[in-house]
């Protein structure tokens, strides 16, 4: 099973390294918890204790969400997932041609989309894109102004095609709608909304056919296209990765919201006796959000759950309610709880990721940041312990994913041992939470694997290179034995397959029997060479977390290219090394996690 995340065109995410931590001075606070004195364990304890995920519980949940799987393909309404059909029974096969439109509405940014397909030679040949933000008073109206400011937007967008984009001949403008939201999908370009999620109370939606709303204000704009395919957002997902890679049998969405989708069998679907499908599959979307059984909650969550609109979203919000119980309970913020921290959602997501890259030895992002959001100012102390609730909120979220992706897994087993035994599963992951949070998708991991067992795979790095464009190689760790005139011809062939490829190609080629997998940053090319069947965007995902590993230490990893000028600086050689042998050991990843190899280094530059 192999985990890989989805966004190909950049395929790096917009991570928060540590360039992007502020670096301007704080201003004078005038509000100070010098008075903090007891280092508030009360609450922090009960949270640790009530978010643990050992690895029973999390077979538990894997085993629970596998059991209401089966009982939502069985019937609809009972105990179970929904398990949506989408009437999606074969997915791209790369051999596409044409002008697509795509709109993808997922919450409160909608995005329109065109592409021109080339085929199985030229791939994408090229794409635009405009991104919108939806009015916040759009989220509450009716359905009408919702889908008449989408067709109009989606309008406006279409007047814009140009030379490179052009359809082929006999075809009309057709768009695939992505909507991110439950649907009772009756066939490919039908379905029915179940109910709004992610903030969304839109009147006069709920019951209707989301695809006939937005035909109809397209008519209303002038706009002549119309919905050839409703999906939803994991859907996309795993249509997106099996264009690359035939293997994708598994979608999921971590952001905003959280979905999963997987490809079944007709025959595994009982509630749909007798739907005819040419592949014998179709693909099902679980709407894993309404599962909950064996989750470990709090009275944080179950709070939340009870103010919120869409109960059992927004989780990001669920650490300014540990914050402000610590601050009226244990006086973590000194005498009296900041006023700001009574605010709901005044701390998101991505504040919490920041906080969690401040790898420096007072924290002063974490003091910086939390200071802008409260106006209060604390001590080391009470910022550590805000590190360790962000640690064990995200702690319990990414590895509670990682047991219901092993979940779906057990499901698609236990239909057939051919289905999956005998062959690689490849599961496409994507939404912002994945993405930009490497805490997040580190224990997400760590539970799959844990989950799965620790065997380890004959399957080795062959080697890694770093070479300039000039073909100067500054870095060569070799995993398999081969002579030094080997390596020279190795080095020259990988600089010449990756220096000369089309940009507009993937970051994947094959090289003898083997695949080089590659990233560009600035001057350098990172390339990495595995087996023909290994995991591409897995392996895309460790360059980029080595190469914010080394951006860490060297400030900008294009310096890199100076240091290795300078033979005399042999302690930063060998830093380089000492980092890599962290990350990759014998051929085989050993760290996932950016935190964990940082601390170790920090431990060896102790001994010096």
């Amino acid at each position: 099973m192999s985990v890989a995340a989805t966004t190909y065109s950049a395929v790096g995410y917009s991570l928060f390294s540590g360039s992007q931590r502020r670096s301007t001075p704080r201003l004078k606070m005038s509000l100070r918890s010098d008075s903090f004195s007891v280092e508030p364990i009360t609450v922090l304890t009960k949270l640790k204790h009530e978010c643990a995920t050992p690895l029973p519980l999390l077979q538990k949940v894997a085993d629970a969400m596998c059991a209401q799987m089966r009982a939502g393909l069985a019937a609809d309404g009972g105990p179970g997932l929904p398990m949506l059909p989408t009437y999606v029974h074969d997915l791209p096969t790369g051999k596409e041609k044409g002008l697509f439109y795509a709109l993808d509405l997922g919450g409160t940014n909608f995005r329109v989309l065109r592409v021109q397909l080339g085929g199985k030679d030229e791939r994408v040949i090229a794409t635009e894109f405009e991104q919108v933000s939806i009015p916040q008073g759009l989220m509450f109206g009716t359905s009408n102004e919702l889908f008449d400011f989408i067709a109009l937007r989606l309008a406006k967008f279409a007047a814009k095609e140009h030379g490179r984009f052009h359809f082929l001949p006999g075809r009309k403008r057709e768009i695939g709608f992505t909507f991110s939201f439950p649907v009772n999908q009756t066939s490919i370009d039908s379905g029915i909304l179940i109910k709004w999620t992610k903030g969304f109370a839109v009147s006069g939606t709920t019951g209707k056919d989301v695809v006939a709303c937005l035909n109809e204000a397209m008519e209303r704009q002038g706009l002549d296209m119309r919905v050839s395919a409703l999906v939803n957002d994991t859907v996309g997902t795993l249509a997106g990765a099996e264009y690359y890679d035939n293997d994708a049998m598994v979608a999921v969405i971590l952001g905003t919201g959280t979905n999963a989708c997987y490809v079944e069998q007709t025959s595994a679907i009982p509630k749909l006796q007798g739907h005819a499908s040419s592949s014998g599959e179709m693909i099902i979307s679980t709407e894993w959000g309404a599962f909950s059984n064996g989750l470990p909650l709090t009275e944080f969550d179950r709070e939340m759950d009870a103010a919120s609109i869409n109960p059992g979203e927004q989780a990001s919000e669920i650490a300014r309610r540990v914050l402000l119980k610590m601050a009226e309970v244990d006086g973590l913020f000194g005498n009296s709880a900041p006023q700001n921290l009574s605010k709901p959602f005044i701390l998101g997501t991505p504040d919490l990721c920041a906080m969690q890259q401040d790898n420096s030895g007072d924290l002063q992002a974490v003091g910086s940041l939390l200071y802008d959001k409260t106006g209060v100012e604390f001590n080391l102390s009470a910022r550590k312990t805000v590190l360790e609730v962000c640690d064990t909120i995200v702690k319990r979220g990414g590895r509670l994913a990682g047991a219901g992706i092993v979940g779906i897994l057990q499901k698609m087993e236990e239909n057939s041992k051919s289905f999956i035994s005998k062959k690689r599963v490849v599961v496409a992951i994507d939404g912002g939470l994945y993405a930009n949070y490497p805490q997040y998708r580190a224990y997400l991991h760590d539970s799959v694997k844990e989950l799965l067992g620790t065997e380890k795979s004959n399957k080795v790095i062959r080697f890694i290179l770093l070479q300039n464009r000039q073909g100067k190689t500054r870095l060569a760790k070799y995993y398999v034995p081969l002579e030094d005139s080997e390596k020279h011809k190795v080095e020259y062939e990988v600089h010449r397959l990756v220096v000369n490829r089309d940009p507009k190609h993937t970051n994947f080629v094959e090289f003898r029997t083997h695949k080089v997998i590659y990233r560009r940053y600035a001057g350098l090319f990172f390339s990495l060479c595995v087996d023909i069947t290994d995991n591409e965007l897995a392996y895309l995902e460790s360059i980029h977390l080595f190469v914010e590993i080394l951006d860490h230490f060297f400030s900008n990893v294009c310096e890199l290219d100076l240091v290795f000028n300078f033979h005399k600086f042999t302690y930063l050689f060998m830093k380089v090394y000492l980092i890599l042998d962290e990350f990759i050991l014998a051929g085989e990843l050993q760290e996932t996690s950016k935190r964990a190899i940082i601390e170790r280094m920090g431990e060896l530059e102790k001994l010096e």
